[in-house]
């Protein structure tokens, strides 16, 4: 599932497109895709964009009609940006249309992608509970002190969490960890004061390496315009064998996820 980088650089390349342009609609070719709320009593199409922003794993288009377009891309979903396409992909699920006769196709093999058509007012209805956002101030080692309190369920299902953190992911989840020198299986109240301060700082730095290359593409995550990210050239411990020291990595399953470590470099 593409996580926090992955997202945020889709959201980018969306927003740089649609840039001046007119939204002239929204296709839905396989039901439940889209959806559509009820309380949405007018055609909010033609519409411009005026603001894009990103909650979590969520894409929120802000449009000048007083609606909005929240796109959840989850497992397989991806955003292909085409100017005048053909015929709906095999695997296309919906298209937003450009004024160009461009559009922005949404293709998910998993079809667990959704995307979703509200009045602007309604938006706090139509998102999830979620925590702060983990480049943020917010996201800090005061809060994960507060978070992980009397917590016996690992830290890493913790940092999965989206109501305690909104972004985070398997990936990069393993790859802090590593960073941070903390097994995945540790209980969340074991977790040191001095541990949660790099925690903090390798969450930040990790993400922030992720972003500046693309997001990681191990999959399916791609760019609107179709290229890869980079960052999986850089992973020192997500599917791999060894960390960088030589060690032999192990791999336990926690929350569903394979949780890569390193049983000499984390305690």
């Amino acid at each position: 599932m593409p996580e926090l980088p992955e997202v945020q650089t889709v959201l980018d390349g969306v927003a740089d497109v649609l840039q001046g342009k007119s939204l002239t609609g929204l296709e839905c070719y396989y039901p439940g895709t889209v959806i559509v709320d009820p309380l949405l009593d007018r055609d909010p199409f033609p519409a411009r964009l005026i603001k894009a922003e990103r909650r979590g794993k969520y894409m929120i288009l802000h449009l000048d009609s007083k609606a909005c377009i929240i796109i959840h891309l989850r497992m397989t979903g991806k955003l292909v940006y085409e100017p005048q396409p053909d015929e709906p992909h095999k695997h296309e699920r919906a298209r937003l249309l450009l004024a160009t006769d461009d559009a922005l196709r949404f293709i998910d093999i998993r079809t667990f992608g959704k995307i979703t058509l509200l009045d602007s007012a309604n938006l706090d209805k139509y998102l999830p509970a979620l925590g702060p956002e983990p480049l943020s101030k917010d996201f800090n080692p005061s809060y994960l002190q507060q978070a992980f309190k009397n917590r016996k369920a690992p830290v890493k299902n913790l940092l999965l969490d989206q109501r305690l953190v909104a972004g985070l992911g398997n990936i990069y989840v393993c790859e802090l960890l590593f960073r941070s020198k903390i097994r995945p299986d540790r209980p969340g109240s074991s977790i040191a004061d001095h541990e949660l301060q790099r925690i903090v700082k390798y969450t930040k730095e990790v993400l922030l390496e992720a972003l500046a290359v693309g997001g990681t593409s191990i999959s399916d995550y791609r760019q609107i315009d179709d290229k890869t990210g980079e960052f999986q050239h850089f992973l020192k411990v997500y599917q791999k064998r060894e960390c960088p020291l030589g060690h032999a990595l192990e791999n336990l399953k926690l929350a569903g996820r394979s949780s890569f470590f390193c049983p000499e470099c984390q305690k």
